[in-house]
């Protein structure tokens, strides 16, 4: 039995190697924390397909610079990390342009077209997970902003297949939700899509891979790799050396650094997202609801309600700006009737895998047989872990998959 060390234990990792296992691969999943516990944990669980898009976007680094610049801004550059990201964000600037934005969406909605069935296929597989099929309703309080979001959502069903958005008047988004405040003019409705809860979906897969007689190391941080010639022959932790036959980086922003020491540079930065969490809470939300014009979300689970949003670029940290979380608090008040209460709170803050491009890298590692990495998916790293992890394990096997991952080739940064 050939064995495959999977270096990282988010959804991205556990995916990867449920693909792997059932394919009948001896695997060992490190990871330095606990599984599940970092970017993937307070993520808002969107399984929504036709929401993909890469973050770069026309003219975001010229009209909008200044702005993004300020602590209250959806996207935030700390102004203080500027030197130490400026490589980064050099590079990112290049792809705020129509064309290349255009491409990328192309690729991340024709890549989730199966997301879809592949939850609804590792249900019916058995995994227990907390899984909803409620749909997602867009709110709007600017009409502009409305009829700007329902013509990206029509091009993406009538180019790529996805789900067409059905415009809701005031009152019509009122009957769906209505703890919805009378200051929304609008919204859209896409009644097919689906969410988690990150936290559980991460438990399931875990206790699978346990079950199936897979290796997991919590706590346990692979701080080598080993080669000889093209090949990688063993990782190295700080208590042990293990051989494999493949192996695969999908340790999120931290796949740089391992990447970097076999010769391989791969652009990354931590886009950081933050969430709150309340359960019992006195807000009734019965589906996920994205806040069109500040770029929040508000999702329900079984007993709780989790609002997040923004993203910051701030460098691999893991500090908690409180000043953030408030930022979030005060961007749902104006969409809805009630106070964000509840019994408890969780506030939490997560490094989502950024590349310059916006989109995540898939494949082999250029000059290196056996060395794969999986990592930079941004904000679709749940929505995109089973289509992921059953791509990397069919690269493993097969050398190839069905899934077009042209755009997403690791040798596309290769200097």
């Amino acid at each position: 039995m050939q064995k495959v060390i999977v270096i990282g234990g988010g959804v991205i990792g556990l995916s990867s190697a449920y693909y792997l296992t059932k394919l009948g691969y001896s695997v060992t999943v490190f990871d330095k924390g606990d599984f599940g516990e970092a970017c993937s944990k307070g993520n808002q669980g969107w399984i929504c397909p036709a929401l993909h898009e890469p973050v770069p976007a026309p003219g975001l680094m010229t009209e909008s610079f200044r702005m993004l610049l300020q602590k209250d801004s959806p996207l935030y550059i700390k102004p203080s990390a500027l030197p130490q990201l400026s490589s980064w964000v050099s590079q990112f600037m290049k792809y705020c342009n129509e064309r290349d934005f255009i491409a990328g969406e192309t690729a991340l909605l024709t890549l989730s077209q199966s997301t879809l069935k592949l939850f609804d296929s590792l249900q019916s597989e058995g995994l227990d997970f907390e899984l909803y099929k409620n749909g997602i309703l867009f709110a709007f309080l600017n009409p502009e902003n409305l009829r700007y979001k329902i013509k990206r959502l029509e091009n993406g069903a009538s180019v790529h297949g996805h789900e067409s958005p059905v415009a809701l008047s005031a009152t019509e988004v009122k009957e769906l939700e209505p703890s919805l405040s009378h200051k929304v003019i609008g919204g859209i409705l896409l009644s097919k899509q689906y969410h988690i809860r990150p936290e559980s979906f991460s438990k399931a897969l875990t206790k699978w891979l346990v079950a199936s007689g897979a290796n997991l190391q919590p706590h346990t941080e692979v701080i080598d790799l080993e080669r000889r010639d093209h090949e990688i022959i063993a990782i190295n932790t700080k208590a042990e050396r293990i051989e494999a036959d493949h192996f695969l980086l999908a340790n999120g922003a931290w796949s740089g650094t391992l990447a970097k020491r076999i010769g391989y540079t791969l652009p990354l930065t931590a886009g950081k997202g933050y969430s709150i969490t309340t359960t019992n809470p006195k807000v009734n939300i019965r589906r996920p609801i994205y806040l069109g014009d500040v770029k929040a979300g508000i999702t329900p689970f079984n007993n709780a309600v989790r609002i997040g949003g923004t993203m910051e670029l701030s460098g691999i940290n893991t500090k908690l700006d409180k000043k953030r979380v408030q930022g979030i608090r005060s961007s749902i008040t104006s969409y809805l009737n009630n106070s964000f209460t509840g019994d408890m709170e969780e506030e939490w803050t997560g490094m989502r895998p950024m590349t310059p491009d916006g989109l995540p890298v898939l494949g082999r590692i250029p000059n290196y047989k056996n060395l794969f990495v999986s990592t930079g998916h941004g904000m679709v790293g749940v929505a995109m872990a089973p289509a992921t992890g059953k791509i990397m394990a069919d690269l493993i096997h097969f050398g190839h998959t069905e899934f077009a991952i042209q755009p997403f080739e690791p040798n596309r940064f290769a200097i």
